[in-house]
């Protein structure tokens, strides 16, 4: 097996897996660490060294508000049983890679994963993700670590007047994934892996990731496929401003002027004398009380790595022509991630975008109580996970390309929290063997079938084919307008056809006559 593998920084040595057939490379670096005069600025080559650098540890985990593994909440028990362990600062910018690679000849696909968190939070060591269980179907796995939060996506009018002429601002979390993942494309032969087959996946804000990745201009001929889990970003345009989460380089400045006003620092010269901790308790302290990720800092249309919001992107068919898989879990549909609750009111006055569709509309919507309403946003045509999900399947798939669709809504023992928002990680990493759920034989049956159809798709980029045990997958087609296709995934794989959603349509027309503009584009 390849141990020991040269990359273009020097030589690292890995550890042997758990299983003898897999190598474990933690804490390989892939840029300089973003500290000091590098903090807020664009991720750097990493230093070169001598002799056999020894991967064995993970590197620390990117600031965060709160530590993983130290408050109470749900995923603390879900995903962070020991994660107070580990160490967390700005020093993060590593790779955790797992090879089945015997020669720098294999070629094997090369499966690069992005971690969720809304930007603000995770890491790429947490307990649900086991990249050996997915490397033994042979596939060359890689977990991204990026700067999150106040480190990764703070803008400000000072940070935009230093960067250079042309170059990406702000952003620094997208241009840290990003930056791997050249650096994969640049190291990975060595590792036995194919730099023509790098397919990226990502969960929640990992899917979001996902999405900005393949829509910039900075990635272009680099990804040959794409997984979106709960779920992908969409937007019809007939409930406001498709910017989402995405600001704008002036509204995301301001936002970053507010901050430093708000907790008493003066000017960018001292935020950067500031201790990393000191910044992360001043973030605490002005964060609204119970928000889950306090306050964030996100993406922003900078011009240059991020030139329009992904809606736009898709409308304009400015998407790379690659195959992607797109889904959700259900239960998540049904809490707090399902959006805003809807009243009778709200329906009436988004029918008045219609013109004159305004009654069709009000027909296909059919509510006559806030009780109708309410009902009618956590289903297909409005809820933002279902709809998005659904509505995008619809708009790729009229463009002639490739879109797999799936929902996740299968039991999840030991309480009550259902198909909960990121419990498809412990299938698709095959990972029940990780967790504190008491899990049965059915359970480790449907992890072997979604980890191989994730697998057989980063080698392929179709789902299709066999299990790890050699028996065949039930056959998962691609979504179609004229055979909406959905794999279910419950007590085991199961292929259905959805059924026509007319108000679903109505909508899209909608985003399709209002959203097909360069308006959007930097």
């Amino acid at each position: 097996m390849l141990r020991k593998v040269r990359t273009e920084n020097g030589m690292v040595q890995g550890l042997v897996g758990k299983d003898p057939r897999i190598t474990v490379f933690r804490g390989v670096p892939y840029a300089k660490p973003p500290v000091g005069e590098l903090r807020w600025k664009a991720p750097q080559p990493s230093e070169c060294w001598e002799g056999i650098r020894k991967c064995y540890e993970y590197g620390d985990m990117p600031m965060m508000r709160i530590h993983p593994g130290t408050d109470d909440g749900f995923y603390k028990k879900e995903l962070h049983p020991v994660s107070a362990e580990f160490g967390m600062s700005e020093d993060c910018l590593y790779l955790n890679i797992f090879s089945p690679a015997e020669t720098t000849e294999d070629k094997l696909p090369v499966f690069c994963y992005i971690h969720g968190g809304g930007l603000q939070d995770g890491y790429n060591y947490e307990v649900e993700f086991d990249g050996e269980r997915v490397a033994r179907r042979g596939v060359i796995v890689v977990m991204i670590g990026y700067r999150l939060g106040l480190f990764g996506f703070l803008a400000h009018p000072e940070i935009t007047a230093e960067t250079p002429e042309g170059m990406p601002i702000s952003n620094f979390g997208m241009q840290d994934q990003s930056f791997a993942l050249h650096w994969v494309a640049r190291n990975i032969r060595n590792f036995g892996g194919d730099p023509q087959r790098i397919v990226i996946c990502g969960q929640s804000a990992g899917a979001g990731s996902v999405q900005t990745q393949l829509c910039s201009p900075y990635n272009k001929g680099l990804i040959a496929g794409a997984i979106c889990q709960s779920a992908v970003t969409f937007d019809f345009g007939d409930r406001g401003s498709v910017l989402g989460r995405t600001m704008t380089l002036e509204d995301a400045e301001k936002f970053g002027v507010d901050f430093f006003h708000s907790v008493g620092i003066k000017d960018l010269e001292e935020a950067r004398s500031m201790d990393a901790g000191e910044l992360m308790q001043k973030l605490n302290d002005v964060s609204p009380k119970g928000a889950m990720f306090g306050l964030s800092f996100g993406t922003c249309i900078d011009g240059f790595f991020v030139t329009e919001p992904v809606v736009s992107a898709y409308y304009n068919d400015r998407l790379p022509d690659v195959p992607m898989i797109v889904g959700l879990c259900m239960d998540e549909t049904q809490g707090m991630f399902a959006g805003s609750p809807m009243r009778k009111k709200d329906i009436e006055e988004i029918a008045e975008r219609y013109g004159d569709r305004r009654e069709e509309f009000l027909r296909l919507a059919n509510v006559k109580t806030d009780e109708d309403a309410a009902k009618l946003a956590m289903g297909e045509a409005f809820n933002q996970f279902l709809s998005g999900s659904r509505g995008f399947c619809e708009l790729r798939s009229s463009m002639g390309k490739r879109v797999y669709y799936y929902i996740f809504d299968h039991d999840i023992p030991g309480d009550d929290a259902g198909s909960f928002h990121g419990s498809d990680l412990w299938f698709m990493f095959d990972s029940l063997g990780n967790s504190w759920r008491p899990f049965e034989g059915k359970h480790y049956d449907l992890a072997r079938q979604v980890c191989s159809y994730w697998t057989n798709f980063v080698k392929t980029g179709d789902p299709n084919g066999w299990d790890y045990n050699g028996n065949p997958l039930p056959e998962w087609k691609p979504y179609r307008k004229e055979e909406k296709n959905v794999m279910k995934f419950f007590d085991c794989a199961t292929p259905e056809v959805l059924g026509e959603c007319p108000l679903l349509d109505l909508r899209l027309e909608y985003g399709k006559a209002h959203l097909t503009k360069e308006k959007y584009r930097k």
